[in-house]
């Protein structure tokens, strides 16, 4: 992709004395100046999408005004953002008396003061026609950016901080170090501090667990910024690594902590709690997620045995996989005779899904799918990307992207292949259950209004095309796979296998878009937004010059 152009050389050292200035976040008037207590912002995860979540935090955290900051508690906010727009859906995550003490806006208000450089009124934005004279009344002052502030945070100067800006620069040090998003940072497998790293794992995933999604994600993004940092952690490095993205003052707080005792206290606690270690172990299940597993938590079950008893699965852990299948009922979609990986199926399977999968195995595993989709379309190419491509020795799933060889006419030659090859890898007992199969289903009145619809072949229903976005448009199958008997007596138990299918054109991003962790895919999408280009998993990357 092509780079924005540079500044000169001339105007260099005044940009750099600009982005030092600017590390003293701005306010936008005098009677700002005066009250420096910034607007803080509190947003309500509810009928949002992770990735419309990360946008409006990275607003907020990207803004560099002093007026915005994130909140992670609705008592303490100044103003609460959400896309719930019905009073009785809203009281079931806020109590009312409070909502009405509150201005309680849309996104659009963030957004549109983000784009215009000041608070804008928040009446015109009110979520609920209920709460318009409240969210009026208890607007933060309206307050407007100076015209050479905002053309000071042009595109051409998008971070606080650039690697030039940094006083004792350190040769060793990656330059992508201060810039904001992971995807141009460096991001070793194990990192220096790796401890320290862990123990900020267990404080995110605590936070993913209590279905905390914003508080997950502020601690996602520490934990990218500390894994870049290439030397490990003293006491006389807290200035250079303070300068460093998402590393606030909570964070901080934390990493001297840590330097002080060799760990953090709420880890150790987290570690120690029953609810934490069993809604950890619940999530271990294919097919719970956070919020069926508080749910199963609330009915005062607390381990997998419970679990397992619950849903009348046979306990023994010397009993194979397939005996404890036998004894399960199978659920089917309505037009697939494969297997549905439901809750009670990963239950008997925990033991073998559990186990990680070296990079040997890895490639037999492609090699048989490669094999079996040389018989229904030849010359399809294939990567095997996730942890094997990040350079992991063992991989706890496998996700291959494939696509056809054939620039010109390999779109045709991909669409249909996904179900196509499930069934017959289904066929031949290499694909037991399907957790997720989808496909591009086009149809004369969608090809005619341009649109796509995405179909569950595991169950054939369709999904809701109202949403305004989805995980991707690519084809794809979420399966459990099994390795034929190799003759030499190889043990060989039930993994995770991922097939996402791509046309020619878009098969180097959905490469890199399955390659990379969450944070990487989410920051490469916001990089590419900020420099203008239309990028997706599942569209050729377009620069937009308008």
């Amino acid at each position: 992709m092509p780079k924005r152009s540079t500044s000169s050389s001339s105007s260099s050292s005044s940009s750099v004395k600009r982005r030092r200035k600017r590390r003293r976040r701005r306010s936008l008037s005098p009677s700002a100046e005066r009250d420096n207590s910034p607007v803080n912002v509190f947003i309500l995860d509810a009928k949002l999408e992770p990735e419309a979540i990360a946008e409006l935090a990275s607003m907020v955290e990207d803004n560099d005004l002093s007026e915005l900051q994130l909140c992670s508690s609705v008592q303490e906010s100044d103003i609460i953002v959400t896309a719930v727009r019905m009073r009785k859906r809203l009281e079931r995550h806020l109590d009312w008396q409070l909502a009405r003490q509150k201005p309680i806006v849309t996104p659009d208000w963030l957004r549109g003061s983000i784009e215009q450089c000041r608070l804008l009124p928040c009446a015109d934005y009110a979520a609920l026609e209920e709460l318009v004279e409240t969210t009026a009344s208890h607007c933060p002052e309206k307050t407007c950016l100076t015209h050479e502030e905002c053309t000071h945070r042009t595109s051409s100067d998008p971070f606080p901080d650039a690697p030039n800006a940094v006083d004792n620069a350190n040769k060793d040090i990656h330059p992508g170090l201060f810039q904001r998003y992971a995807c141009i940072r460096h991001s070793p497998l194990v990192c220096v501090n790796q401890d320290m790293v862990n123990q900020f794992l267990v404080l995110k995933r605590h936070r993913e667990l209590e279905g905390w999604q914003l508080r997950a994600l502020s601690y996602e993004r520490t934990i990218a910024s500390l894994k870049a940092y290439p030397h490990l952690i003293t006491e006389d490095k807290l200035t250079e690594i303070a300068r460093i993205p998402f590393l606030g003052e909570k964070s901080m707080t934390k990493v001297k902590e840590y330097l002080r005792q060799g760990k953090i206290s709420e880890c150790t606690t987290l570690l120690a709690n029953e609810r934490y270690q069993a809604l950890s172990s619940f999530i271990s299940i294919h097919g719970i997620g956070p919020s069926t597993a508080r749910n199963l938590y609330s009915m005062n079950l607390r381990t997998l045995s419970d679990l397992e008893r619950y849903y009348g699965v046979d306990p023994d852990p010397d009993v194979p996989a397939a005996e404890k299948l036998a004894t399960l009922p199978q659920s089917h979609g309505s037009k697939s005779n494969i297997p549905q990986l439901t809750i009670p199926v990963g239950l008997a399977l925990r033991h073998d899904l559990a186990e990680t999968i070296p990079r040997h195995e890895v490639e037999e595993m492609r090699d048989a799918v490669m094999a079996e989709l040389d018989k229904i379309r030849t010359g399809c190419v294939s990567t095997i990307t996730g942890g094997y491509r990040r350079g992991k020795l063992e991989s706890n799933d496998v996700d291959i992207v494939i696509s056809h060889s054939d620039l010109k006419i390999g779109r045709g030659y991909v669409v249909g292949l996904c179900s196509q090859l499930v069934r017959a890898l289904y066929r031949k007992g290499l694909v037991t259950h399907v957790m997720r199969e989808l496909v591009r289903l086009h149809v004369l009145k969608a090809a005619l209004l341009n649109l796509t619809f995405l179909v569950d072949l595991s169950s054939f229903r369709e999904h809701n095309t109202l949403r305004t976005s989805h995980w991707d448009s690519l084809e794809k199958a979420l399966t459990v796979f099994l390795l034929p008997n190799d003759g030499k007596g190889t043990r060989r138990i039930h993994r995770r296998l991922d097939l996402i299918f791509a046309a020619p054109e878009v098969y180097w991003t959905a490469v890199v878009g399955w390659t990379g962790s969450k944070m990487f895919e989410r920051d490469l999408r916001l990089w590419a937004k900020q420099e203008k280009y239309d990028y997706t998993t599942s569209t050729t990357p377009q620069r937009d010059l308008d």
